[in-house]
């Protein structure tokens, strides 16, 4: 039977294909090991799946603090990017369904999450919005037996210690199984970031220099709630609803004081900036899985997405020449919400051949509200009160079609072809704008293939070419104004949207090749190649007297790259060795912008090199540790003609040490970031005059305690 591509619907094909046939339990993927190398050695399209062992392996509380870890995989921030690539080039999704708008990734514990699938190439059957590739973020799923853990981890980083805990409950019942798991935890710490500002005239003289010093305190109240109910009727029929309910309380305070050095100082050399945001986020779905008869079968998905962000932000900005501070206060809340309807129709004409149809579907809906309250503002005079009340609605329509063919053309070779079309249609109205109506279309060919070398069970190629795109997110298009509060420049300038811009779209080809020494130890060697047109860029332009940036589309863009990714034990090379397994991977990444001048023209700041290096050894029956060496690669990318950045290398070194200490009972200890290595960046802007704006941000050695009982 030819395996299914990874989806949140072939997950429950696969649960219910167990119990038709037992020899399918062989595809069981939910846990790491033998199961997920299975299905990434015998799944057409090229992926890589992690399971939820090597997920909770170090301890984590946050999803990017495993994402680092993972092959190809690069975190800027909380950005989570394939190919280096950001900026809504990296499809995100939970179960199969893209993350909407305001959800933020870092609000999934490790501790509700099944696996991580990470896909090179698209299928018609998910979004075409993935020129780099997608990341799937599977939840916990159905269970076979009764379980109950509780699990309590205390962190420590920098003075600051925040406490966790978890909650697993899961049971069943003749057809009906559920589960509930809990996530209560609290994040806690401290930056201390040094801005270096940089001015110099058309001759080269330094006329201003400042630093800027700055203390922020972060805090974080978090709960999350992922129930899961499972009904197996007596017809076979599935009914499963999945829900992902969190809350968050955050609060941010800082100060920052400027020290000039020559020159002028800013406009508010000493300022205090305070927020806080309540963050509601409630996404569920109901899916349906019918079997007509043997050879047929429907899944079919109803999902529900609401998200809610309330804020208060304060900024309080002391000048040189004027008593009474300048003072900024704007209260928002932005609305996320979603209807999504998707379905699948899958025809085997045998063990060897299927066809599926299907459709993907939805309105998504954006709200903001903007009250912005300015005391004593600049030129104004002293007690003067300015207000701003602005507030914009944009609604997506969205509409997918798929085909799809899978076929085991013989034993040897594999073959996938698939065809999807998606609309997009986006209107936007708002106080303060003129209303905007877009809308595009794109047609998305998929062609994989797996070749198995004739002659040996180990090795392997594979080969597809596809076409995927990326629609402008929402931000992007309002043509609304971000202004910032102090020292407005080309390289902290003020930001703007354009209503005009247009969808990118590419042509992707990805060849690799895979050996595997047993069912659990391979190595794979991959390379890719896109070329993107309709690139989105940011320009620089003066309006008033204030600096802005927007974005625009410019040109076209060459990216392609290399990845290499292998896991063993030691053992498979000298039988004496020690029980060591041993996990490494790296990708080397290239791209050329050709609307900019190079050198270093890459693409939205292209991270070009990532590497992981993973040790895990098994002292005892009780007793295992390990660590995990990461290597993100830096360097100066021309993002225009006129302006650069920089990023400096980073390095970071993890390790974990478990006891199973009772039947049920094990302690974690992890330390994270042991170099605590201090990470530069840099904003650049020549032309006739130069201004330069650097930031030094130090950080932190943690370390996490974790005990866990099953009760």
């Amino acid at each position: 039977m030819l395996p299914d591509l990874a989806s949140a619907a072939d997950e429950e094909k696969r649960d219910q294909q167990k119990t038709e046939k037992p020899a399918d339990k062989v595809q069981s993927v939910e846990v790491s090991g033998p199961g997920a190398a299975s299905q990434r050695r015998n799944d057409t399209a090229a992926k890589i799946v992690v399971g939820r062992d090597e997920l909770l392996q170090f301890g984590d509380t946050a999803i990017a603090d495993v994402m680092k870890r993972l092959p190809g995989v690069s975190v800027v921030g909380s950005d989570i990017r394939m190919r280096g690539l950001g900026a809504g080039y990296t499809q995100i999704m939970v179960n199969g369904e893209p993350v909407p708008g305001g959800f933020s990734i870092d609000s999934l514990s490790p501790d509700l999450i099944e696996r991580i699938e990470i896909m090179r190439t698209t299928t018609a059957e998910f979004s075409a919005q993935a020129i780099a590739g997608s990341i799937n973020i599977v939840l916990r799923k159905g269970v076979s037996r009764a379980s109950r853990q509780v699990k309590l981890s205390a962190s420590y980083v920098d003075g600051a210690t925040a406490p966790g805990a978890t909650l697993e409950f899961a049971d069943k019942n003749a057809g009906l199984s559920y589960s509930l798991n809990a996530n209560l935890n609290q994040s806690r710490n401290r930056s201390e970031p040094v801005t270096t500002e940089t001015i110099r005239d058309a001759a080269g003289n330094l006329t201003d220099l400042r630093q800027f010093h700055e203390y922020i305190e972060f805090k974080t109240n978090k709960i999350s709630l992922a129930p899961r109910l499972n009904w197996t009727m007596a017809e076979g029929d599935q009914l499963t609803s999945q829900s992902l309910l969190e809350f968050s309380q955050s609060t941010m305070a800082g100060r920052n004081v400027e020290t000039t050095l020559a020159g002028s100082s800013s406009t508010y050399p000493r300022n205090d900036y305070r927020s806080s945001a309540d963050i509601t986020g409630i996404r569920s779905d109901l899916s349906w899985n019918h079997r007509f008869s043997p050879d047929a079968r429907l899944d079919s998905k109803l999902g529900l997405n609401y998200n809610k962000r309330v804020s208060d932000y304060y900024f309080d900005g002391y000048s040189t020449t004027v008593n009474s501070p300048f003072i900024r206060n704007v209260v928002s809340d932005a609305i996320d919400q979603s209807l999504t309807a998707s379905g699948k129709y899958l025809w085997r004409f045998n063990d060897e051949h299927s066809l599926a149809f299907g459709w993907d579907g939805g309105l998504i809906r954006r709200s903001e509200q903007r009250l912005q309250y300015d005391h004593n503002a600049p030129g104004s005079a002293p007690g003067s009160i300015g207000f701003l009340d602005e507030n914009y609605r944009a609604d997506v329509r969205r509409l997918a079609l798929f085909a799809q063919d899978e076929w085991d053309i013989s034993r040897q070779w594999q073959a996938y072809l698939g065809l999807r079309w998606e609309g997009l249609r986006t209107a936007i109205q708002g106080r303060t704008m003129v209303d905007t109506n877009t809308s595009s279309s794109v047609w998305s060919p998929v062609i994989q293939t797996l070749w198995k070398l004739p002659g040996t069970e180990k090795d392997q190629l594979r080969f597809a070419l596809s076409r995927t795109y990326k629609a402008p997110v929402t931000r992007n298009l309002v043509p609304r104004r971000y202004t910032v509060n102090n020292a407005n420049g080309p390289t902290n300038s003020d930001f703007q949207g354009n209503p005009n811009l247009l969808p990118e779209l590419a042509w992707g080809m990805d060849v690799a090749y895979e050996h595997y020494f047993d069912k659990s130890s391979m190595l794979s060697i991959s390379s890719f190649a896109r070329r993107i047109q309709n690139v989105t860029t940011f320009q620089l332009f003066r309006q008033n007297g204030e600096w802005v940036t927007s974005p625009d589309n410019q040109g076209r863009a060459q990216v392609y790259g290399i990845e290499m990714d292998a896991k063993f034990p030691l053992t498979l090379w000298f039988a004496q060795a020690p029980a060591i397994d041993i996990r490494l991977n790296a990708a080397r990444n290239w791209s050329r912008l050709d609307s900019v001048p190079g050198p270093d023209n890459r693409l939205s700041s292209q991270v070009p090199l990532t590497a992981n290096l993973g040790l895990d050894y098994r002292r005892t029956d009780t007793h295992s540790m390990g660590l995990n060496f990461n290597f993100q690669g830096g360097g100066r990318v021309q993002n225009s003609a006129l302006l650069s950045s920089y990023t400096s290398v980073t390095r970071m070194l993890d390790l974990y040490s478990l006891w199973k200490l009772a039947s049920g009972t094990q302690l974690r200890v992890s330390l994270t970031n042991a170099l605590h290595q201090t990470a530069v960046a840099d904003d650049a802007y020549v032309n006739q005059s130069s201004q330069t704006r650097s930031v030094a941000t130090p950080r932190q050695t943690g370390i996490r305690l974790l005990l866990e009982k099953a009760l």
